[in-house]
């Protein structure tokens, strides 16, 4: 991370919180429903989507920005993807790496620390930016440098949560003064919507492919407890479907794809 980046101290603060969270992540999001069903939302679009490289043995590369501890660059790695994750947390980058190294991909997929600011030399044919636009004082500038190592037929995909959702709307009572109601947010999370997103996108020369949202969202030990059903395929099928309706523009967590102009 740039010491002269947008929010650069703030962004400590980030690094530090996600550094204490990544052992807990690793131990629930293949068990937690709303972990696996909006990882499952940005496969989709993924797999919908991105144009894949032509010729004998091409893998569509990626830059995975926010990487995380890996997880969905280990669904990449399934894919046949090659390229590269970047994650501001040394903790999470380690989860992701010793992920990628167990599954045999380490050659081909690599974790490193990084800014979402400075991405690294493209082009890519996918880049995604899961959890992590919500995290910047500058979307706009991200958006500039990923665009700029974006392949010409390249897709981009942006997931975050959605101010205009229900949880969205608790948060606007919790910051408001409403008893009962409290938060764990990270010290920068500013939560985006659609427009939002498309605005960003658009400053930065790119128009949207696909927009999705997800509604449902159990936490914690229920979420855990209810994650067991995700291996059955109606559920799973069910909340994807709706996820392609109007009403996922006011989904908790929302998922848009776009390509360059």
């Amino acid at each position: 991370m740039s010491a002269e980046a947008p929010g650069g101290d703030r962004l400590d603060d980030v690094q530090a919180y996600y550094d204490r969270l990544a052992p807990r992540l690793v131990a629930v999001e293949s068990r937690n429903w709303h972990l696996q069903s909006r990882m499952a939302l940005n496969l989709e679009t993924i797999d919908e989507f991105v144009v894949r490289p032509g010729g004998p043995g091409a893998r569509p590369r990626v830059l995975d920005v926010g990487c995380g501890t890996g997880f969905l660059l280990e669904r990449l790695a399934e894919r046949g993807y090659a390229g590269i994750g970047v994650d501001l947390s040394p903790e999470s980058v380690e989860h992701a790496t010793r992920r990628l190294e167990e599954i045999g991909a380490a050659d081909r997929l690599t974790a490193v620390v990084g800014s979402a600011y400075e991405p690294p030399e493209g082009p890519f044919d996918l880049i995604a930016l899961t959890d992590v636009l919500e995290h910047l004082e500058d979307p706009r500038a991200c958006l500039r440098a990923l665009r700029a190592q974006l392949a010409p037929t390249g897709l981009l995909v942006i997931s975050t949560p959605n101010r205009r959702s229900l949880s969205g709307a608790r948060r606007w009572a919790a910051e408001h003064g409403v008893p009962g109601i409290r938060l764990n947010l990270a010290p920068i999370d500013n939560w985006q919507t659609w427009t939002d997103l498309e605005g960003h996108a658009a400053a930065a020369g790119m128009v949207p492919v696909s927009r999705r949202g997800i509604f449902f969202r159990p936490g914690g030990r229920i979420g855990s407890q209810i994650g067991r059903l995700y291996r059955f395929s109606g559920p799973r099928r069910a909340e994807l479907a709706a996820s392609r309706t109007p009403l996922g523009r006011f989904g908790f967590y929302i998922c848009l794809g776009f390509r360059a102009l």
